[in-house]
């Protein structure tokens, strides 16, 4: 992980109009739908990426999943609420939920301030990270995919958006979601 020696993540980040988007230059994988893992061993924190920030909704509380929750990659995992719509959080990883972020659950909005640090959202103990991994995308790829999705235009990088997403089988599946981060 590209950290220096106070432990602090080091980021590239580019701007467009007042907002800054950020992705950490390494240590982590991210699926096609903004979520993102950070993988220690046979365990890896879960969380959302920057992207959402550009999302103008307040997130108002999250609901958690289950502790010991079997999920597999791009699977619902929990959802973050806002005033209007549920945006479900998709696993980028599979295995068991063994524990979840309590500072989000008094404080929802971390995800947004403070997504790859103190935002994450859960961790899961990993059950088939290589055959995961290659279904994400490492921080250079998702960093270069996020910027040509924002200089496009707002609606491409809306969570309301529709998404294709590849199953394990490799075939892509149409996804139109008003949930999908």
């Amino acid at each position: 992980m590209a950290m220096d020696e106070t432990g602090t993540i080091n980021y590239r980040e580019f701007s467009i109009g007042n907002e800054t988007f950020r992705v950490p230059e390494s240590g982590y994988a991210f699926n096609s739908t903004d979520c993102w893992a950070r993988i220690d061993g046979n365990r890896a924190k879960v969380g959302v990426s920057d992207f959402i920030r550009l999302d103008p909704r307040q997130i108002i509380s999250l609901k958690p999943p289950d502790i010991g929750l079997i999920v597999a990659i791009f699977d619902g995992l929990c959802s973050l609420e806002t005033d209007r719509v549920s945006l479900e959080v998709n696993a980028p990883v599979s295995g068991k939920v063994v524990s979840v972020n309590q500072e989000l659950i008094g404080n929802p909005g971390l995800v947004k301030e403070d997504p790859y640090e103190r935002g994450w959202v859960v961790e899961v103990e990993l059950s088939d990270i290589e055959d995961d991994l290659e279904f994400l995308m490492d921080c250079e790829e998702y960093f270069s995919n996020a910027k040509a999705r924002v200089e496009s235009g707002p609606r491409l990088g809306c969570p309301c958006s529709r998404r294709v997403r590849a199953n394990r089988s490799g075939k892509a599946q149409g996804k139109e979601s008003a949930r999908g981060i």
